[in-house]
């Protein structure tokens, strides 16, 4: 995965990340502004990917810069910040999902949040890489919660699967065990629906 933001030449996206964090526990007011602006696509798009709803996720992503404003304080230096920021959004998704209740994910719609197609030079191929994206948006839906986090931190957000643990509250073991499963179920989904949508043909 990339960087959580453009940085300046010279300086690592990461560095970058970490000199603001810094000035944030310091009390640096506007450094606060320049962390949501680094991390918000970030936050948004795993909260968009666990809830499956665009409303839900700007209400997840709220909650969760503040929680990260009372809490910085809590973060250490030197642990992954990315792992304790992702923590905060997926317990903040978990919290707001029971809130609401159950409600069917719609997926509806992710623009601005999914990269563009820097390589599909024929209309063809990017409406191909398209379909593919919505297939497995619709497979996500069918996960239970911790494994679609799983997934989504694994292997959306890039995470190792130490910095997944740890986001989740969990053992690395559970990890590799939820992302076989979730990986399993949405390969199995993903085949389901071709086969039905070429009327059943291998």
């Amino acid at each position: 995965m990339g960087e959580w933001s453009a940085a300046p030449s010279g300086t690592s996206g990461g560095e970058l990340l970490d000199d603001v964090v810094l000035r944030v526990r310091e009390g640096d007011p506007r450094a606060f502004e320049e962390l949501m602006a680094l991390t918000d696509l970030k936050v948004l798009g795993v909260a968009w990917r666990i809830l499956g709803d665009r409303d839900l996720a700007k209400d997840a992503a709220q909650e969760v810069y503040l929680r990260i404003h009372r809490s910085i304080g809590g973060y250490r230096p030197g642990e992954s910040f990315r792992a304790w920021m992702h923590r905060i959004t997926v317990n903040a998704c978990f919290d707001l999902a029971r809130k609401r209740g159950p409600r069917m994910a719609s997926f509806d719609d992710l623009d601005g949040l999914d990269h563009a197609h820097p390589g599909a030079e024929h209309a063809d191929e990017a409406l191909l890489m398209d379909q593919r994206r919505a297939l497995v948006r619709r497979a996500l839906q069918s996960l239970s919660p911790a494994e679609r986090a799983a997934l989504v931190l694994r292997d959306m957000e890039g995470l190792s699967t130490e910095e997944t643990a740890k986001a989740l509250g969990v053992r690395p073991a559970t990890v590799r065990s939820q992302i076989s499963n979730a990986r399993a179920k949405v390969q199995a989904f993903c085949a389901r629906l071709t086969r039905a949508s070429s009327g059943g043909r291998p």
